[in-house]
């Protein structure tokens, strides 16, 4: 929601607006990861208007931040009277371009409005406001939030899926010596996967059944002595670090540390496959029935 070419019938502080002679309104915005699966946003804010600043503390304005990302159609407001505002948000939530704008805004009527900073224009002028009038605002610099999750759930990425010709069923087998992750399928178990995988309501249940295995066990492989040195040239290994490294994390960091299993590992970084899958099984009946 940012602010573009709007008019206001009223004095609004911005650097986009020339209304006030010496007030500032200015917020920085920062933003890191909490972990893998969290994005940690940072604001501070500086404002000098003696009567903006009165405003918030007698509790007639507030100050305001609109997250929103039109990819995910993720939206969130923020509010504070306090000039240092973080927030976190489950990095699912987001995708592509995150807007961010800055305002303070009105939670209440006021009558007589005005401030001794006003440029000339406003001399001896005085406003009657209503409450969600914006007061002052400022665009911030929109976060570019790549994301490379799909190598932890697509099965075309770093993971292949392939048959293996077995006349009885046998256990899935996992193989890490090639450029991608293999998973190999007994005949049967294959010929069902190949037929139902491109469903889109089944991929949560086969992320649970057949990725997150895997990356369970590719973590415990990179936890031996020699994990990091036996695959560390192989293509899926630096598609993992790439990604985590976009993240702000060393992947390799991540994989030893102690705090952490294996299992709980590859979950988040998968975002959570198991509840994921959890929540599809309802798809799948019909819950409004009566029972007989």
């Amino acid at each position: 929601m940012n602010i573009t070419n709007r008019l206001f019938a009223y004095p609004v502080l911005s650097d986009e607006k020339a209304d006030y002679k010496e007030s500032i309104f200015n917020v920085d915005f920062e933003q890191r990861m909490q972990g893998v699966n969290s994005l940690q946003l940072s604001f501070d804010i500086a404002m000098n208007c003696r009567e903006l600043q009165e405003m918030i503390l007698n509790g007639q304005a507030e100050y305001v931040i609109h997250l929103e990302c039109t990819t995910t159609a993720y939206r969130e407001v923020l509010r504070s009277v306090s000039k240092h505002i973080e927030h976190v948000i489950p990095i699912s939530r987001v995708n592509g371009t995150l807007d961010a704008a800055a305002f303070v805004i009105l939670k209440k009527r006021v009558t007589k409005f005005f401030s001794s900073d006003w440029v000339e224009d406003f001399d001896g002028m005085t406003f009657d406001l209503f409450q969600g009038s914006i007061l002052a605002y400022q665009n911030l610099t929109s976060l570019d939030i790549t994301k490379d999750y799909e190598e932890f759930t697509n099965a075309g990425s770093i993971f292949t899926i392939y048959k293996r010709v077995t006349d009885e069923d046998k256990p899935a087998e996992i193989m890490l010596d090639s450029p991608k992750i293999r998973i190999g399928l007994g005949s049967h178990d294959y010929d069902v996967y190949s037929i139902y995988s491109a469903k889109t309501e089944l991929q949560p249940l086969f992320h649970s059944m057949l990725i997150l295995p895997a990356l369970v066990y590719v973590f415990e492989e990179l936890k031996q002595d020699d994990g990091e040195e036996t695959y560390h040239n192989k293509e899926w290994f630096l598609a993992l670090e790439k990604s985590y490294a976009k993240r702000g994390i060393r992947f390799m960091d991540e994989v030893l540390n102690s705090e952490k299993t294996s299992y709980q590992l590859a979950q988040e970084a998968m975002e959570l496959p198991i509840s994921k899958a959890i929540n599809q099984i309802p798809v799948f009946f019909d819950t409004t029935e009566e029972d007989s």
